[in-house]
């Protein structure tokens, strides 16, 4: 059987429509994330605090409870993708324990600091963070007079940082003081200015 000439040129234009309808376009050049990558940002955390030279082995330590609810508020500037530098408000929060002889005695612990952080990012949403800086810090332990310790100490710490939209990310951070040896585990969110 033999196709009219006409017929045959359409069926051809009709096989050949859908390949060039699937010719790929050219997308316009993407915009430079440099903006994206550096700025303000801020956030807040809660989680458990440790102070891991509380708890002394004694005869006359009765009870000990060296763990704590802590909470800290914190703002930054990065300056580019990996590297920024950020100040932090925490509150360590109050241990406890029993002293024969004496009672029950207590201790709190508050820091303000500055580091300088380390990014690296393994995906658009998740990246990982360093941290290192110094905190100057009050512990206040009351008995029959308040006694006051004050360091100025190095702190220390590592994040992972989830971004589930463009200014919003959770964050989980591990982070310790030097001299006063107290531990941080926290959870928490931050909000870039962009």
């Amino acid at each position: 059987m033999k196709l009219p000439p006409a017929l045959l040129a359409i069926l051809i234009a009709i096989a050949v429509s859908p390949a060039a309808a699937q010719k790929p376009q050219k997308r316009p050049a993407a915009a430079p994330a440099v903006s994206a990558e550096r700025g303000f940002y801020v956030g807040g955390a809660l989680g458990q605090g440790t102070f891991k030279e509380w708890c002394v082995p004694s005869p006359v330590v009765l009870t000990c409870d060296d763990q704590t609810t802590a909470w800290k508020v914190f703002g930054g500037y990065r300056f580019n993708r990996y590297f920024g530098a950020e100040a932090t408000y925490i509150d360590w929060g109050e241990v406890s324990g029993t002293v024969s002889g004496v009672g029950r005695v207590t201790a709190d612990q508050t820091s303000f600091g500055v580091a300088a952080v380390g990014n690296l990012d393994l995906s658009p949403q998740f990246s990982v963070f360093g941290k290192a800086g110094l905190l100057m810090t009050e512990q206040e332990t009351p008995a029959s007079s308040t006694r006051q310790r004050d360091e100025t100490e190095l702190h220390y710490g590592v994040g992972l940082r989830y971004r589930f939209t463009r200014n919003w990310a959770a964050r989980a951070e591990w982070e310790r003081t030097d001299q006063l040896k107290v531990e941080l585990l926290s959870i928490g969110v931050e909000f870039r200015f962009q």
